[in-house]
């Protein structure tokens, strides 16, 4: 099955429609709209983690969730799915976030907010810092720094650096449809920007329970920021796609409405 075969094979239970976009820095990105596209509901650009993709099964059942309160716009980052370039881990990603956060506005959206999960959250946060343009922003369990090697979490780091910090883990993923950097810069990390994104409202998620960043990461995050804010710290959440369940989409659609300041209907 080719990359964008992976993209696109989900079969989708809401009206769908697929697209394709160019960044800033001249890569393709594809995706798909999902639900009613009348420019009166907000819109919301939904960002999927390092190794996944926007039609990967539970993270498309959340956005065909997510599509009853909203149009939304899931796709693939760069080196992965059916995009195209090689993943920064949440870096370059600001360009392909700009890019579907400018197709929603085009379309009519008055309201957009960028919703992200692990890399996915990394990236809209520091999308809203250096580069804005969105009504609000929903960081689920991203990190705060990079360097996060001490404490419990040590050995789900040094696992992370064996996939991403070898030839054999690198050549591993690409067989999954993940493309990576052979050599990395660090960018500006979450924690570095997000208080530039006052006054926009940023909204931080995180799992009391995550294997990965430990809550520390949402704490300093929260520190961080500028008000408008909010910190939701939930147990039983664990990390990213593991926490993305029914019933956390009606509470995050309701928070979303909330921080808009628009009505909501349940």
């Amino acid at each position: 099955m080719t990359t964008v075969q992976l993209a696109l094979s989900h079969h989708w239970r809401v009206p769908a429609h697929v697209f394709g976009v160019r960044t800033s820095d001249d890569v393709l990105i594809v995706g798909s709209r999902l639900g009613d596209n009348d420019p009166e509901r907000p819109a919301v650009v939904l960002v999927h983690g390092l190794m996944g993709w926007h039609a990967k099964p539970k993270f498309a059942v959340f956005a065909e969730h997510l599509s009853e309160w909203f149009t939304v716009y899931a796709f693939d980052m760069r080196g992965h799915g059916g995009s195209g370039g090689v993943s920064d881990f949440g870096g370059a990603e600001i360009h392909d976030v700009d890019a579907v956060v400018a197709l929603a506005r085009r379309e009519g959206h008055a309201r957009v907010v960028t919703v992200g999960t692990s890399q996915g959250g990394i990236a809209v946060l520091r999308h809203a810092g250096l580069l804005g343009g969105v009504d609000a922003v929903v960081g689920i369990s991203s990190l705060a720094y990079w360097d996060w090697r001490d404490g419990a979490e040590h050995n789900a780091r040094r696992q992370l650096d064996a996939r991403i910090g070898s030839r054999a883990g690198r050549a591993a993923l690409r067989a999954w449809g993940v493309r990576l950097p052979e050599d990395w810069d660090e960018p500006e990390s979450p924690e570095d920007v997000i208080g530039k994104i006052s006054p926009t409202p940023v909204v931080i998620v995180h799992g009391n329970d995550d294997h990965l960043f430990p809550p520390d990461h949402a704490r300093r995050l929260y520190a961080a920021a500028g008000e408008p804010k909010r910190l939701l710290l939930g147990d039983g959440f664990g990390h990213a796609e593991d926490g993305l369940t029914p019933a956390f989409g009606h509470r995050l659609a309701r928070v979303i409405h909330e921080t808009l300041e628009v009505s909501w209907s349940e």
